[in-house]
């Protein structure tokens, strides 16, 4: 199987295509972002709903609706056992199982601020969830080591104008007093979950996602989704998010998720001893000539970009390997492993979007949408090696000294380089099974 292309090994180097993941040890140590690096997967579709994630799900209960808000208004009466029921089965422990088979070793859980407060005039549901989100976060933690982000996807008012900040159409989190004290009710609750949970040290917070005041749709995804005064009012949110997370407990490190501008954009607006790290986002399915050939190039180009100017950690909290073009289904495994790797050496690593998806809608060439950003089914399909491989593999080239980067490695060499990988994955893959 061709786990690694030349592109891959030259991107990142042997050293970096073949070292383990790190986890966790099991004791009270809190992470320091500036040294931990991690392979992670998002658990999207379970505590928040959208409609591109399980389509048959979405058309059984939606009603139509565009959105969580019009799902609940849909339903009625009946919101509530449906939706945790979702809560039950979409993500059960069998699910952390088998992303611990994969080498994930962090899962980022996005929330809708229901599931920490009753806002007023909401039509998202407020239940039972931050009881699922502790049985799975605990099941991960206690039996795997895993760390978790602690993800508000959304807030009062809605923080995009997109179904996923809080409804389609809603942007008036910004510039609202109001929506903003509700919003650090939100901090404060999952706060005070995270201290309590028994396990403060394995739980990084991250407090919102992808804001942008921009109503012109056509900008998202890029600097001018999020206006000059836009920046100031995100500002004064993570500065006080920093403030509360500090008045209970300081190790709890705060993520940030700096709409489409990068690390080096927001550096400077903080003290370097603060406990953050930024969430950065590569999608590779719009706004970029893209296809499944030539994506390794945007990834690497990416995940060189992804460090800002070092001051402090980041992390790819979101991506996946659709492409705008020709997306071929055999190089799908090559193109994922192209990202695990480079956002692991560049960056401190990153977490697939998503472990289940099942959207049926087609895309330029070959498949399904789920066919390029169901993470569940490249693991089903041995696409991501178990950390046994990874450490075989370590052990082999132990003694390895090819120095390689993206883009400074000579053809030949890179073509051995391949060969030899191929070859001695395939003679893994043979031992370990």
């Amino acid at each position: 199987m061709r786990w690694r292309s030349a592109f891959f090994i030259s991107c990142i180097g042997i050293e970096g295509a073949l070292s383990a993941p790190g986890r966790l040890s099991q004791n009270t140590k809190y992470v320091d972002w500036k040294t931990f690096k991690a392979y992670g997967v998002n658990l999207g579709g379970w505590l928040v709903q959208e409609s591109t994630i399980d389509t048959v799900w979405w058309d059984t209960y939606s009603g139509g609706a565009a959105d969580e808000w019009g799902l609940y208004e849909n339903l009625g009466s009946q919101c509530g056992s449906v939706l945790e029921m979702r809560y039950a089965t979409w993500i059960t422990t069998s699910d952390v199982d088998d992303a611990d088979r994969a080498g994930v070793t962090l899962l980022r859980i996005p929330t809708t601020y229901a599931a920490w407060i009753k806002y007023p005039g909401s039509q998202l549901y407020s239940g039972n969830q931050k009881a699922y989100l502790k049985q799975i976060a605990t099941y991960a933690i206690e039996k795997y080591d895993m760390h978790i982000i602690l993800d508000i996807h959304g807030l009062p008012g809605g923080i995009n104008g997109l179904t996923i900040g809080e409804a389609d159409g809603h942007w008036n989190w910004f510039y609202n007093e109001t929506n903003f004290d509700y919003s650090i009710q939100v901090v404060d609750a999952a706060i005070s979950f995270i201290q309590e949970s028994g396990y403060p040290e394995s739980f990084t917070f991250e407090p919102m996602n992808e804001p942008a005041d921009n109503e012109d749709l056509s900008t998202f995804g890029t600097p001018a989704a999020l206006s000059d005064s836009g920046v100031a009012w995100v500002l004064k949110y993570i500065h006080a998010v920093l403030d509360h997370v500090g008045r209970v407990n300081k190790k709890i490190p705060v993520m940030f998720q700096g709409s489409f501008r990068g690390e080096s954009y927001w550096s400077a607006n903080f003290s370097s001893n603060a406990n953050l790290v930024f969430d950065v986002h590569n999608y590779y399915f719009a706004g970029r000539t893209t296809t499944s050939a030539n994506v390794p190039s945007y990834i690497c180009s990416d995940a060189k970009a992804t460090p800002g100017d070092g001051k402090f950690p980041t992390f790819v909290g979101e991506w996946s390997i659709q492409t705008v073009y020709n997306n071929t289904f055999a190089l799908r495994e090559r193109n994922l492993n192209v990202g695990l790797a480079a956002f692991h050496k560049y960056s401190h690593g990153g977490s697939y979007w998503t472990w289940k998806f099942s959207e049926n809608a087609t895309v330029d060439g070959q498949g399904t949408q789920a066919d390029y950003w169901n993470y569940k089914y490249f693991v089903d399909n041995v696409y991501i090696h178990p950390e046994s491989t990874w450490s075989i593999a370590e052990r082999m080239y132990s003694t390895t000294t090819l120095a390689a980067d993206c883009g400074h490695q000579k053809p030949f060499i890179a073509y051995l380089t391949t060969l030899l990988t191929v070859l001695t994955l395939r003679q893994i893959r043979l031992y370990a099974s």
